[in-house]
């Protein structure tokens, strides 16, 4: 038999044993006994030993000694038939089926990383068999029998009676006319030889030798073989290595967990059986009868009933079930479970194997040898006396007028029958015997000369073949070239186009492949394989088409989209085949070449088919991964496509859960999960106990700290800094909410007992809308003990109760019950976990059950895993490290004590300089009391406290009393005291006892320019130290974002009122500008802060009276968009009479004078208007706040100059009506004064901003608002000027009743002339 698997053989080699030399066998019981107990045939027993050990020579007809080197004998039975039609499909299919090779290599190609096998079986066991079941055809004679061997036994008593029948059998073989099954080379002249058996173990040798002796005196010494095998027992255990198991082809076992269509039937007789066929339907075997007789592409040359290769090409299948049970059958083909895995070679030993190879040898240099020098001589000296002479004129007539090309004539059969004597079959013949010994230059001659003489013949099967060899024989001999190749492709065309043999063209193709192959001309090998595709066989055009993608990949340059393309067709051609394991195969090899390259629908078609394939051979995760991929993101599928591909996933991943229920909880393709939207917050703020009150706003799992993270930083670093009593530390901000932005290089610390917020987006990335439900969070918990709680149990059908109940009361989830999602859209989920225990907590994922929208009762339970990100490095010596966020690793620490604050309720929209009152609620939620706290503020301009027992006064303030230039201050110190106020001081006390409550008051004033307004509060709690040494404090954030509305524009300017007596006076000029008509602002007093002077009481001067009006407050008020001006005096001070150490209250007190201007008398002031407070906003607005990130310079100039000045306040109430709601608003304008008639303004508007500054060292020589020396001249009343100004004549803005009233004698002014 033809062996060609897994033994490595190139090109030469290959065709060799295709080739080689065919001996027919023939043997008694008794020698079939001594074979069988090594559970082999003889047959089988020669199969490793078949290749001659070394070189043979034979002679040709010149003389010449020809060397043939490795010849190898093929021994076969003469009782073996090729199969029938029908289970030589099986055959075939069988052979690819049960070959497998899982190994694989990785080929880049085009920067595409292909998986490729690193053999293919499937396709050299289809190719043996494919040779193996081949008919004997009448054109060539390389299938043929050369010889006989006569196998005895040297047991036999009648050896020589036994031979002779043997012989005489074989010569009825010999002798049938026409011929038939097997075929003999040379029916006339078969060399017969005879080989005795001789049992070692057990037989006498001498007797052995007598009956050797007798067969040579009968048959000839030349003839006769003596080999001695079996010399262990039976029992004994054999020391040879067993040469037999590659040769010997055997049914493996049927895994009973494999499909039925994916095993073939054990016998021929359950061929009958098969429903349906891989390759064909039955069917369509019947249908075959009826089909036209010149429609042979689909025939294989297998007859199950003829034994002639030409009757057999000529008929129609036929599958009756008696033809099938009287076919005969190799057993080693089809064997038995109980043999098939029996040990070979038991009784053999050592010396018996080398008998076996000397044997061999011996054969073949005694007598086959010298008789096939013998028949060369006889088919030489038969070519040479007919040449030129069997011809007829009619021939030779015919060579001139009849075409020679293949297939031009109408009749494309053979023209002409020769006989077995005939000259043309006599030098085919002789070139057969030379092609397979090894004499391929008188070979290629003999095919030469016989193409020639079966061209002008019109045999066109004969000249098909006769060029087949050629090519062969030049490939062989070593000098091929184009027009030899040329010979093989007109050979294959021939076969298939003229003479209809579609098996002789595949068989041409296969060798016409490896010649190629070696030339290494692939391209040509892959369109000879593409060729040969077909509709009548599904399983060849498969692999052929799998084996002309791999020559792609070796052209140059590599095709690999062509490999691609035709990798897909031989999958769907496995696929029509039956073959679902090597369907599945190529299309994973193709979608290497697909994905990721843009050709959406080609990867869907590609997935798609691996997911069905995968689920029919029960490789159910597979299909589940395929079919999750055409749920991805960004496809071009319709939205029913996509609702069908989600049902039959959701149904895989049911059927994979069923099966193997200990997987648990699956991972789901849909929805998925925006991995960088989840967003971790570790403290939650408590809820408020009184609902009027508004709880802190703390941090939202919402928040987006990008923008003002890095002021909270600031004011928590003030905070821990002036709460550590300035002691040195490193200083690292407090991480709450970890986000993308915000990852988390640290494991978050939780709190025991208090909720942790979780939030996730979830994508549905199809067209179809889905729903969500029992939505969970899936998690594990690592106990301080090392004990290991996960909800998971809860999932899993063996988990007990009290697991169950153990992972319940460990941690507490809330979220929403169901959830829908619309096609292709995105939503926000948020869960709520609150953790009873201690110990490190790990958030796996999403537990779900999903379902289509338009069909929930096909559903799915399984996770939508969290993948741990990678975070980019920050700094430079980190770029070489890899980096994990840890968001979703929690520590929980023990309870600590919680503070829990909240405020009154305050307006969202405020109008500029408005003051709130707030009341500050502080509640310690916690077991254990509160040591510290403070409250830290980025603007304290516009906040006070009243509690706050102020024992420094303000550098800016302290500055007017005293030069500070000298005075040794520290800047951040200085800034810190100005932003952290400490609250609920008690010396020897706790702030804040365990379950204790404290109420603060706190006004607030709205800036006085109009616009959004932000104002952050952030309080800090200290931790007894014995409580947890994990958290140091604690932090409750609070945010106050308002509206700021114009309501009151103020203007004032210093002017000398009489030059005569250099009286002073405040020119003030007001103006409403609320946008709402109904706003009524009512003037209660003007207040002036000033070292120099002070308001005259009852010198009051109200111009423009016109604009005010009666309001539901008051008589005067101002109605929007009117205004008023007024005038009052200052007279000077004495000389500042302060304390040594004045305190800030006393020092406003001395310096503040009061004037009523227009109060309302409806409406109840409050008492953040008492400007003589240390903690009024009088204080905030002299005082100088510095900036956080100002340089020492600047610090140290800002207090050391003092610029002389006046602020004016202005108390003002408004009443204003919205949405049917009436409000009543307070609040303050100050306006400073540096010099005479410059004019101040608030809010501050254009040139009013610049001050005139003078130097430090003239800041304690000067007074406010200091007049000229010279008090007569007239200059003293001219406003001071920019000495570059030349012209200082200004527009009169003036109403008339403003000028009027200038006019009179006490407000002459003084001009310039």
């Amino acid at each position: 038999m033809i062996h060609l698997t897994g033994q490595n053989y190139n090109a030469r080699d290959t065709i060799k044993n295709i080739f080689s030399p065919l001996i027919g066998v023939l043997s008694s019981s008794l020698a079939d006994e001594i074979c069988h107990r090594n559970n082999l045939s003889f047959v089988e027993l020669l199969q490793p030993f078949a290749k001659l050990p070394n070189d043979a020579h034979f002679r040709d007809v010149s003389g010449t000694s020809v060397s043939v080197r490795g010849l190898r004998l093929n021994f076969c039975d003469v009782d073996w038939r090729p199969p029938q039609t029908v289970l030589a499909r099986k055959m075939l299919n069988e052979s690819v089926t049960n070959a497998h090779n899982d190994k694989t290599k990785v080929s880049t190609i085009a920067n595409i990383d292909l998986e490729l096998p690193t053999s293919e079986p499937w396709f050299e066991q289809w190719r043996e068999t494919f040779l193996t079941v081949q008919f004997p055809a009448e054109h060539e004679f390389t299938r043929h029998l050369l010889s006989c061997l006569l196998v005895l036994a040297s047991a036999d008593p009648q050896i020589v009676e036994t031979a002779q029948k043997l012989t005489q059998r074989v010569h009825q073989m010999q002798s049938i006319t026409p011929q038939k099954l097997p075929k003999w080379f040379q029916p006339t002249d078969v060399l017969n030889s005879y080989v005795v058996l001789h049992e070692a173990s057990q037989g006498d040798l001498s007797k052995a030798q007598q009956g050797f002796e007798l067969l040579k005196s009968t048959f000839g010494d030349n003839k006769c073989f003596l080999v001695s095998i079996n010399s262990l027992e039976p029992n004994t255990t054999s020391d040879i290595q067993d040469y037999w198991a590659a040769y010997i082809t055997r049914q493996p076992k049927t895994d009973p967990m494999t499909s039925s269509e994916l095993s073939a039937p054990k016998t021929p007789q359950e061929a009958v059986s098969v429903i349906s066929m891989p390759a064909m339907q039955m069917s369509q075997l019947l249908e075959g009868a009826a089909a036209q007789e010149n429609d042979l592409t689909m025939l294989h040359p297998l007859s199950p009933m003829q034994e002639s290769a030409t009757e057999a090409i000529n008929s129609k299948f036929s599958i009756s079930t008696e033809s099938i049970a009287s076919q005969t059958i190799n057993p080693n083909v089809w064997a038995t479970e109980r043999d098939a895995d029996a040990p070979h070679g038991g009784c053999l030993a050592s010396r018996d194997v080398d008998n076996l190879r000397h044997f061999v040898q011996d054969y073949a240099v005694r007598a086959l040898i010298p008789y096939i020098e013998h028949l060369v001589a006889i088919l030489a000296e038969g070519v040479t006396n007919k040449k030129g002479v069997s011809k007829s004129l009619l021939s030779a007539t015919k060579r001139w007028f009849v075409t020679s090309k293949p297939g031009a004539g109408t009749n494309n059969q053979n023209a002409v029958i020769y006989t077995n004597e005939s000259a043309e079959l006599q030098t085919r013949k002789l070139g057969d015997l030379y092609f397979m010994f090894g004499h391929y230059n008188l070979a290629f001659q003999s095919y030469h000369q016989a193409k020639r003489d079966f061209n002008a013949d019109s045999a066109w099967q004969y000249y098909a073949g006769a060029l087949e060899m050629a090519a062969l024989s030049a490939f062989m001999l070593g000098t091929a070239h184009r027009k030899t190749y040329d010979y093989m492709e007109d050979a294959i065309m021939c076969y298939l186009t003229v003479c209809k043999l579609q098996q002789f063209a595949t068989r041409a193709t296969l060798l016409s492949m490896e010649c190629l192959k070696t030339a290494r001309l692939y391209s040509e090998v892959a369109k000879q394989l593409i060729r040969m595709t077909s509709e009548e066989s599904d399983l060849r055009s498969a692999l052929l088409l799998e084996q002309a993608a791999y020559c792609f990949l070796v052209t140059n340059p590599p095709m690999h989209r062509k490999y691609a393309f035709h990798i897909v067709l031989a999958g769907n051609r496995f696929s029509r085949a039956g073959q679902r394991k090597h369907a599945y195969r190529c299309y994973r090899q193709a979608y290497h070449v697909f994905q990721q390259r843009q050709w959406s629908l080609a990867e869907d078609h590609i997935q798609y088919t691996v997911a069905k394939q995968a689920y029919m051979l029960k490789q159910l995760e597979e299909a589940s991964r395929s079919f999750a991929h055409l749920l991805r993101p960004g496809s071009l599928q319709s939205a029913q496509q996509q609702s069908s591909f989600l049902k039959e996933y959701i149904l895989t991943q049911n059927e994979l859960l069923k099966r193997s229920p200990e997987l648990g909880l699956l991972p789901h393709a849909l929805p998925q999960v925006v991995q960088s939207s989840v967003r971790v917050l570790t403290l939650v703020q408590p809820p408020s106990s009184q609902p009027p009150q508004v709880p802190a706003s703390n941090i939202d799992i919402n928040s987006n700290l990008t923008a003002d993270e890095a002021i909270w930083n600031k004011i928590e670093e003030m905070l821990v800094i002036t709460a550590a009593s300035n002691k040195p530390f490193v200083f690292k901000p407090s991480r709450y909410l970890y986000t993308k932005q915000q990852p988390a290089t640290e494991c978050p610390l939780a709190v025991q007992g208090e909720p942790i917020e979780l939030a996730v987006t979830l994508s549905n990335s199809v067209r179809c809308p889905i729903a969500l439900s029992d939505i969970d969070l899936l998690w594990r918990l690592t106990l301080d003990n090392e004990e290991v709680l996960s909800n998971l149990c809860a999932y899993e059908q063996s988990a007990d109760s009290a697991s169950k109940a153990a992972v319940s009361a460990a941690i507490k989830t809330s979220c929403l019950a169901t959830l829908d999602l619309a096609e292709q859209a995105e939503q926000l989920l948020h869960f709520k976990l609150t953790p009873k225990l201690t110990g490190r907590l790990s958030i796996l994922g999403v537990v779900c059950r999903v379902a289509a929208k338009a069909d929930p009762a096909a559903s799915l339970l399984g996770l939508l895993q969290f993948e741990t990100q990678r975070i980019k490095p920050s700094t430079a010596k980190q770029s070489s490290q890899t980096l994990l966020d840890s968001r979703l690793s929690i520590k929980l620490v023990p309870q600590v004590p919680s503070l829990c604050v909240s405020f009154s309720p305050v307006p969202t929209e405020l109008l500029a300089g408005e003051i709130v009152p707030v009341s500050i609620t502080l509640r310690n939620l916690g077991i254990a009391p509160i040591d510290e706290i403070y409250l830290g503020c980025d603007n304290p301009r516009c906040v006070t406290l009243l509690d706050q027992h102020h024992t420094e006064m303000p550098l800016t303030i302290l500055s007017s009393l005293r030069d500070l230039s000298n005075e040794k201050l520290v800047k951040d110190k200085e800034i810190r005291r100005q932003r952290v106020y400490r609250l609920l001081q008690r010396p020897g006390q706790a702030a804040l006892d365990a379950q204790q409550g404290h109420t603060i008051s706190m006004w607030l004033q709205a800036p006085h320019v109009a616009g959004s307004f932000t104002l952050r509060l952030l309080f800090y709690y200290a931790l007894p130290t014995a409580v947890n040494g994990h958290i140091k404090y604690r932090l409750v954030r609070h945010i106050w974002q308002v509206q700021v509305q114009s309501c009151l524009q103020a203007e004032a300017t210093c002017v000398v009122s009489n030059a005569v007596s250099r009286e002073l006076g405040l020119d003030v000029s007001l103006r409403n500008v609320h946008a709402a008509q109904s706003t009524e602002v009512y003037i209660n007093a003007l207040s002036l802060y000033s070292k120099d002077y002070s308001l005259k009481p009852n010198n009051l001067y109200i111009m423009n009276k016109m604009e005010i009006c009666q309001g539901q407050a008051g008589n005067h008020c101002l109605k929007s968009a009117k205004c008023c001006s007024f005038q009052c005096r200052m007279q000077e001070k004495n000389d500042e009479c302060v304390q040594d150490k004045p305190t800030l209250k006393s020092l406003l007190q001395a310096r503040l004078s009061r004037l009523e201007i227009m109060p309302a008398q409806q409406l109840e002031q409050h008492a953040a208007v008492h400007l003589q407070e240390p903690h009024s906003f009088l204080a905030n607005e002299e005082t100088v706040f510095f900036n956080t990130n100002i340089t020492t310079e600047e610090f140290n100039a800002s207090i050391a100059s003092y610029v002389p000045h006046a602020t004016v306040a202005l108390s003002w109430s408004a009443l204003m009506r919205k949405d049917d709601v009436q409000r009543v608003a307070t609040g303050l304008h100050f306006i400073k004064l540096y010099n005479l008639y410059e004019t101040g303004s608030c809010p501050a508007v254009g040139d009013t901003l610049l001050k005139r500054r003078l130097s430090a060292d003239e800041t304690h020589n000067k007074r406010e608002f200091q007049l000229p020396e010279d008090a007569g001249n007239e200059t003293a009343s001219e406003p001071l000027a920019e000495d570059d100004v030349a012209d200082f004549w200004e527009p009169n803005e003036h109403y008339v009743a403003q000028r009027c009233i200038l006019e009179d004698e006490s407000f002459v002014l003084s001009a310039r002339a």
